[in-house]
């Protein structure tokens, strides 16, 4: 049987074919939400133009430019931190590669409406590309629309695990949810703080916009939050048809419309109520979890 390989792929204009392995990186904790965007359409573009080692790249300024932003600041802002952080990837057998994501590059006059990047990868990176063959479908309507950097980090993983036919859920310790996230070291370290401004806001916007619904749910042992069960299944016509309609609205008034669905949404149950929560993760989760205060 022949492998599907992520570079023999085509992707089409508006929906970049990721790899895992630049999905399930570490090391971005101090990614901005920008960047973490540009890291996918840099990719989409290279990919588009044919993944080749030594080779330069080039892409339009604008589209890395978030709604609404002229200028390149934030370009010039996002191109710098990818070339100064170093990613971890994980590679078969347990061993792991750090790479930058980003090499050298030529950038035209950020005060001009429009321009172009060219850029370059690390061959290290291009040798593991070479032969992926596990990837996300990330739609770029949907990226550019995301307001939180984790809502971006999980939106792409779980686009991964969304195409999977035998497996519904998945479970990481804290720690480890915690590092796939991105989330700064030492920042939102009780689980109350993480749960309200990390993991409420990224599965709203992720249930609001994408075209599959998530569910996060907390495990404890004794008192104490340890791991995170993630449970994804599909939306219905209905609900592709809404959050396609909400992904092209303006962002501004988006919380207070997502907010206005939540209130609709009937939550999961209690910790203690293990028995039934199985139950519902089981049979694919028809109702959205919403993450208990703790």
């Amino acid at each position: 049987m022949i492998k599907t390989t992520v570079l023999s792929l085509r992707p089409p204009l508006d929906e970049a074919i990721k790899p895992s392995e630049l999905i399930q990186i570490t090391g971005h904790q101090q990614l901005t939400l920008n960047a973490r965007r540009a890291i996918t359409i840099l990719w989409h573009q290279a990919h588009r133009q044919g993944i080749e080692e030594g080779k330069d790249y080039i892409i339009e300024l604008s589209d890395l430019r978030p709604d609404g932003h002229k200028g390149s600041e934030m370009v010039e802002e996002a191109i710098l931190s990818l070339m100064q952080t170093v990613l971890t990837v994980k590679l078969p057998g347990n061993q792991t590669r750090r790479v930058q994501f980003l090499g050298g590059n030529d950038m035209d006059d950020p005060s001009r409406p429009s321009g172009v990047l060219t850029y370059s990868f690390d061959k290290r990176l291009v040798e593991i590309l070479r032969d992926s063959s596990i990837w996300g479908r990330i739609a770029l309507p949907i990226l550019m629309a995301f307001s939180s950097k984790y809502a971006v980090t999980l939106y792409e993983n779980a686009s991964q695990w969304s195409n999977l036919s035998h497996k519904f859920t998945q479970e990481f310790s804290l720690d480890e949810f915690r590092s796939l996230l991105g989330v700064e070291d030492g920042k939102y370290s009780a689980f109350g703080a993480l749960n309200k401004h990390v993991l409420k806001p990224a599965v709203d916007e992720i249930n609001a916009l994408a075209p599959f619904n998530i569910s996060l749910v907390p495990r404890k042992t004794g008192k104490r939050v340890t791991s995170i069960q993630i449970g994804w299944w599909r939306k219905t016509d209905e609900e592709l048809k809404e959050a396609w309609a909400e992904a092209q609205r303006p962002k501004v008034g988006r919380r207070a419309r997502i907010s206005g669905k939540v209130e609709h949404i009937s939550p999961m149950p209690s910790i203690g109520s293990t028995v039934r929560r199985e139950r519902v993760l089981r049979r694919n989760a028809p109702e959205t979890s919403l993450l208990e205060d703790s």
